[in-house]
């Protein structure tokens, strides 16, 4: 008792002074922020680093000077990607620009001189995000030598603004990130890839579609064509007709399902695999003291130390799965009763309901130009022809 004590004691303190290095490190790199003598490790396209100061990388910084130029000639970030993949300029990562690289670069200060530190924090569980203001920022101008002038970069900003309200969209709304009901909601039924909006025309006549990305960009490994998305809203209007119409038959059904299902056996399942985890603290604690007084091997502690980890883990599996599946089926019943409630009313859809459509699907897989699959948040799916 009085060694488990102690290693609990011990435990603590070093625990305590772990957060304490942690705090000191933060107020440390908080401190050359402040001061400006942080040293960058990572340098953007254009440039490269060594020992924390930035040089011009000639060979990247004239297709950085192209974006910029392409902009303020009129051309959008889409139209700028597309002109470098065909030039089959490398990026930085992955070797193909995209529309988000493009803007990545045409809103980093860094090509102006500047720089801004803690764009990006750790929480407690060191997962990185986004500092949208929950931390302190740091800017510093003439950090550097610039590639692009202020007067340019201003107003290549003002052009990417004037896009932005042209199509009443503002950096960082929900409306911005799913500007169409459709966005990041369908998925090809041939290689997995999303299928993202463009507009075709047939002689005069333009029309909204919904195409593959992989589709697009290699069309050897993916066949799947594009579909309008008036045959989507088409569809989407007699899925949930037939709801409305079938309603007892299909949702009160699959309510009644979920609803007898038992989660007794599960409810059970946790509780005997949190006996079990609590049973491995204490070997694990009883291990540390026998290796503490040199009763056992280092080798046999550590076998067995990695074995009692490893089970565990497996454990931990287990009952998150379990947890998942619970709540899981509690969410899909809380979705049933929304969709029955609506379809109660019986008034069919006449047209396309946007609103509709983000409160009831989850995603819609495109298997053909004859066929999708609607998948609803309540657990359903279900297949609709289209033409």
């Amino acid at each position: 008792m009085e060694s488990e004590l102690l290693l609990s004691i011990m435990s603590s303190l070093a625990e305590s002074e772990s957060v304490s290095i942690s705090e000191n490190e933060k107020w440390s790199i908080r401190n050359r922020y402040e001061t400006g003598s942080f040293k960058i490790g990572y340098a953007p396209y254009g440039y490269a680093v060594k020992d924390g100061e930035f040089f011009i990388n000639e060979e990247e910084a004239k297709w950085v000077r192209f974006i910029f130029a392409e902009t303020l000639s009129g051309k959008s970030t889409h139209k700028i990607a597309d002109a470098l993949n065909e030039k089959e300029i490398p990026a930085r990562k992955g070797n193909h620009w995209t529309s988000t690289t493009v803007r990545g670069i045409l809103r980093n200060e860094k090509y102006v001189g500047d720089c801004m530190f803690q764009k990006t924090y750790s929480d407690f569980r060191f997962k990185r995000h986004t500092n949208r203001g929950e931390r302190d920022q740091f800017y510093m101008e003439n950090h550097h030598e610039p590639i692009i002038s202020r007067e340019d970069f201003e107003a290549a900003d003002q052009m990417l603004r004037q896009h932005a309200k042209e199509k009443n969209v503002a950096k960082g709304d929900a409306k911005y990130q799913n500007r169409y009901p459709f966005t990041q909601k369908i998925v090809c039924g041939e290689c997995g890839s999303p299928f993202k909006r463009r507009i075709n025309s047939t002689g005069t006549l333009k029309y909204p579609a919904w195409v593959c990305r992989e589709h697009i960009e290699h069309k050897e490994n993916c066949s799947m064509k594009f579909v309008r998305e008036s045959v989507l809203e088409d569809a989407f209007a007699t899925m949930m007709n037939k709801l409305i119409f079938g309603r007892k038959e299909i949702l009160q059904d699959l309510l009644d399902a979920i609803r007898s299902q038992n989660h007794k056996a599960s409810l059970r399942r946790m509780n005997q695999i949190d006996d079990a985890l609590e049973g491995m603290t204490e070997r694990r604690q009883t291990l540390t003291t026998i290796v503490t007084k040199g009763y056992i091997d280092p080798a046999a502690f550590t076998k067995e130390m990695s074995d009692l980890r490893a089970e565990a883990a497996a454990l931990e599996e287990e009952r998150e799965k379990l947890t998942k599946e619970i709540n899981g089926d509690m969410r899909k019943t809380e979705e049933l009763r929304d969709i029955l409630k609506f379809t109660g009313k019986g008034e069919m859809l006449s047209e396309f309901d946007p609103d509709l459509f983000e409160r009831f699907v989850d995603h819609i897989i495109v298997c053909s130009r004859e066929e999708i699959i609607f998948h609803l948040n309540c657990g359903l799916s279900l297949r609709e022809r289209i033409g």
